[in-house]
């Protein structure tokens, strides 16, 4: 197989697809997503913190609800953000200068459900000789360094170079919809009550609330919980991933052999995508000091 890379072209950058009802759906996917993060913001700050509040005597509660989801929303934001525009980890020039260069010294064998450590394999679909962890995505046309998954919602695959933004945005997503629905829970009763009438809207209040304003918020109450309810599972599955350093496609492989890129501890897996601890773990930016390229 190793014969082949001279003769070769390189692939390509990710293509758009030739379908246009996926390619429809794949960009309907994504402004889905972007909706909901500019509604709930929206409905938040304005809707909530400027009409909801004041007219329920709530006005004390404005600047600590407006810092607390903010500050959530907003590294979501950024990380979502970051994890669509981020190049995911395509497989590099130099990977492909250094198989040539090889020639029939590098061992390329047959790609497999299976973990093969050290090994280069080959990817039909490319023609090409990967390096060790990178895959074929069937839907941006390359092969991606220790990749994780296609994310419709991103539009982009997820691999090593995004997988950081990709855990931050579920985390802070996660929390933006959880600082959410903790802060608004009795004001979305209330609202419910009286669209239901099983309370009177004027009651008890200061100045009565807009049919209107209240629709807003509890559309918002809504999202936020289907918005966990997607989240959620995501994030019970890729942090525990994370912290064992396997991917979604290696989480499924049938082989009996103990874990190769295990480096011995929770920690030093997480520096795996995180790169070495520090502050930067926080924020959706490549890390500091990584503590590897993602080839070898």
């Amino acid at each position: 197989a190793s014969a082949v890379i001279a003769d070769k072209a390189l692939p390509a950058e990710p293509a758009a697809c030739t379908d246009w009802r996926k390619d429809a759906a794949i960009y309907a996917t994504m402004l889905c997503s972007l909706l909901v993060f500019v509604y709930e913001g929206i409905a938040f700050n304005v809707v909530y913190l400027c009409r909801v509040l004041p007219a329920l005597g709530k006005g004390m509660l404005i600047c600590p609800s407006a810092v607390a989801f903010n500050t959530a929303w907003c590294l979501a934001v950024w990380s979502y953000v970051a994890a669509h525009a981020a190049d995911p980890g395509i497989v590099p020039q130099r990977w492909y200068d250094f198989a040539t260069h090889a020639g029939e010294e590098l061992a390329v064998v047959p790609a497999r459900l299976e973990w093969q450590p050290g090994k280069a394999t080959f990817c039909r679909k490319c023609g090409l000789a990967r390096p060790e962890r990178a895959h074929h995505c069937h839907i941006c046309g390359v092969c991606v360094l220790r990749m994780d998954h296609h994310c419709p919602w991103i539009k982009n695959c997820v691999g090593y170079a995004n997988y950081k933004f990709f855990i931050l945005l579920v985390v802070y997503s996660s929390m933006a919809a959880t600082v959410a629905l903790a802060v608004t829970l009795p004001d979305l009763a209330f609202c419910a009550k009286a669209m239901l009438q099983l309370e009177s809207p004027d009651r008890d209040i200061p100045r009565p609330l807009c049919v209107s304003d209240m629709v807003a918020l509890l559309v918002f109450g809504v999202l936020a919980i289907f918005f966990l309810a997607l989240l959620t599972p995501m994030l019970v599955a890729h942090l525990p991933m994370a912290a064992q350093n396997i991917t979604s496609i290696e989480r499924h492989y049938d082989d009996d052999m103990p874990n190769p890129f295990d480096r011995g501890s929770v920690w030093a897996n997480l520096a795996d995508v995180f790169g070495e601890l520090g502050v930067d773990w926080l924020f959706p930016v490549q890390p500091r000091r990584p503590v590897s390229d993602g080839v070898c």
